[in-house]
């Protein structure tokens, strides 16, 4: 596919307006469309006014100088990513490129570097979500050393977590595998920070107690539980044809909850989770094992 670069004009549409060095899209909704590349030249701020919206699926790039603002409870959303570089040969002090809501501090040299921003939300391979915010940071010349990152999120980004028990994940791409951080967060100003070390990767927040087994779904004593990332049904298989016994189900206060079961035999139960509220949920299944699951 051909990607087509749209350097910014304040004619692009009549909701934006630009005065001085800011440009504000005022009203209505902004799309992006995928193979599209909106590129912001120069030093300049791009303000999304409350009640504005911007639909991003293809690329917005903010260059060295562009910086971006979003409303609470109006970030941008999409398939898309933006981006943005710093091109400094010294340490960095709590900057944030492109106010993409990363922020790095380090003691060493980093040369160029570029932050990216996506909202499609990350999984484990039995599918907790991540928060629908993650950014790759992309520095060649960084190969050692260590930096702080603090990442910023709107409470709508939250995809269903608690923002008491969300910390830091790290992978070299998109799909995983995902490591988790030493980290901190701090829920009333929506914010997660920790230490990485170079060469930098993928970040994101995922639930802490989150289980991250292998993509075979195969759980422990022979259960193979799926989908563990449901919305109305859930089936549990004995996969060594050992009766499954009792299943019990659990919040995550470890409060007992009722089982619908919607068909049964010795080794495969069909269970009924629509009415559950979304949220982390435990089964105990026999004697064998507790399994994750979370109701979308």
């Amino acid at each position: 596919m051909t990607q087509r670069s749209i350097l910014f004009l304040p004619a692009l549409a009549s909701v934006m307006v630009m005065t001085g060095q800011t440009v504000d899209l005022i009203s209505g909704s902004l799309r992006v469309s995928p193979g599209t590349s909106l590129r912001f030249d120069g030093p300049l701020s791009f303000s999304i006014q409350p009640g504005a919206e911007v639909v991003n699926d293809g690329v917005i790039d903010l260059g060295l100088g562009a910086t971006l603002q979003e409303p609470a409870g109006g970030p941008i959303t999409g398939s898309g990513t933006e981006s943005a570089v710093i091109d400094l040969d010294g340490p960095i002090g709590n900057e944030e490129p492109g106010g993409l809501g990363l922020s790095l501090t380090t003691d060493f040299p980093t040369g160029p570097l570029t932050v990216t921003r996506g909202h499609l939300p990350r999984a484990f391979p039995e599918g907790d979500p991540s928060i629908e915010r993650w950014y790759r940071i992309d520095a060649p010349s960084a190969t050692s050393g260590s930096a702080d990152i603090t990442i910023s999120y709107d409470p709508i980004e939250l995809n269903g977590l608690s923002a008491d028990a969300i910390g830091l994940f790290r992978s070299d791409g998109l799909d995983g595998p995902w490591d988790p951080l030493a980290s901190t967060n701090d829920p009333m100003d929506h914010l997660v920070q920790g230490s990485i070390q170079a060469p930098f990767g993928v970040y994101t927040a995922f639930d802490v107690n989150a289980p991250t087994p292998s993509p075979s779904l195969l759980a422990t004593n022979g259960l193979h539980v799926w989908p563990t990332l449901t919305s109305e049904v859930l089936f549990i298989h004995s996969t060594d044809g050992a009766p499954l016994g009792p299943i019990m189900l659990f919040d995550g206060l470890g409060r007992t909850l009722p089982v619908i079961t919607l068909g049964r035999s010795a080794d495969l139960v069909s269970l009924q989770v629509a009415d559950l509220a979304a949220g982390a949920y435990y089964l105990r299944v026999g004697g064998r094992a507790i399994v994750k699951f979370r109701k979308a």
